[in-house]
């Protein structure tokens, strides 16, 4: 038997495997849908069984009795001040990069990029005793620092390597019509780097959004985001309902998953720019 018919008897094991996988990685996304819309009694019988009546009493208390509403407009401004200011800073601190002097641009490169191996675990002590210093400890600002300072290292990572794959003889085309040097990034080079622009939105509004443990440590308790608020509720020892839990799952997952279901396309390419010169 030859090596290419193998390969072929091999695709259908390969497919089953993956369709496997798929159903084990959806079917908890399923339950939680499923169970969203049952009431607690029904759950505790029968978790894996179709709704006998279809209920929106839970999504309902969620919005009444934890009053999520709040927290999630305050998660989602968060997640627009950040990513506007990554987007506002990044691409510029990239292009100053990739084009100035061979060695000084290597070595803010190396410095940048040694941002990504620092573990949050390492600076949150002292990162704390900053903002106490400063006043701002417990306050949104001190967040939206956070979130930004943190970000810049992968996003300049992203689009420095798109920026590399760029032809100068752009620039100099733009400077001899008379462009200045802003002009020409935001007018000619930036309208380029809109795959990465997409990559940077995509990740890091979904890691905002499901941030829980840097927005716990440094806004506190009484942080109105939407996963502290969430904690809040589940943390109960009394509380056990696990229809409001599920739906509470559905409700957050919601915005971000049909938010990368559109913009998807865009985000693989983003990822893999600069890849290949």
């Amino acid at each position: 038997m030859s090596a290419g018919n193998m390969r072929k008897r091999r695709w259908p094991f390969f497919e089953a495997a993956m369709l496997v996988a798929g159903v084990l990685f959806v079917s908890p996304c399923f339950l939680a849908v499923l169970n969203s819309f049952k009431p607690l009694s029904e759950i505790i019988l029968s978790p894996v069984a179709l709704p006998k009546q279809f209920t929106f009493d839970n999504y309902v208390y969620l919005f009444t009795g934890v009053k999520l509403a709040r927290p999630m407009v305050n998660s989602f401004l968060m997640c627009v001040a950040v990513i506007a200011s990554l987007v506002a800073t990044a691409p510029m601190a990239a292009y100053s990069l990739v084009r100035r002097p061979m060695a000084t641009g290597k070595v803010l490169r190396v410095f940048f990029l040694a941002g990504l191996t620092v573990p949050f675990q390492i600076i949150m002590v002292p990162l704390l005793q900053q903002f106490r210093m400063l006043g701002i400890q417990f306050t949104y600002f001190a967040l939206l620092i956070h979130y930004v300072s943190w970000g810049l290292p992968l996003c300049i990572f992203i689009y420095s390597g798109f920026l590399s794959t760029i032809p100068k003889e752009l620039e100099e085309s733009a400077a001899i019509d008379g462009c200045g040097p802003v002009s020409t990034f935001w007018r000619i080079i930036f309208p380029l780097l809109t795959p990465c622009t997409v990559t940077v939105m995509i990740f890091w509004g979904l890691w905002i959004w499901n941030d829980f443990m840097q927005a716990f440590i440094i806004m506190g308790t009484d942080s109105q985001l939407v996963f502290v608020q969430l904690w809040r509720f589940l943390s109960d020892k009394y509380v056990k309902n696990w229809n409001h839990i599920f739906a509470g799952v559905v409700v957050l997952s919601m915005p971000v998953t049909l938010f990368y279901l559109l913009m998807q396309r865009r985000f693989i390419k983003g990822l893999t720019a600069g890849a290949i010169k």
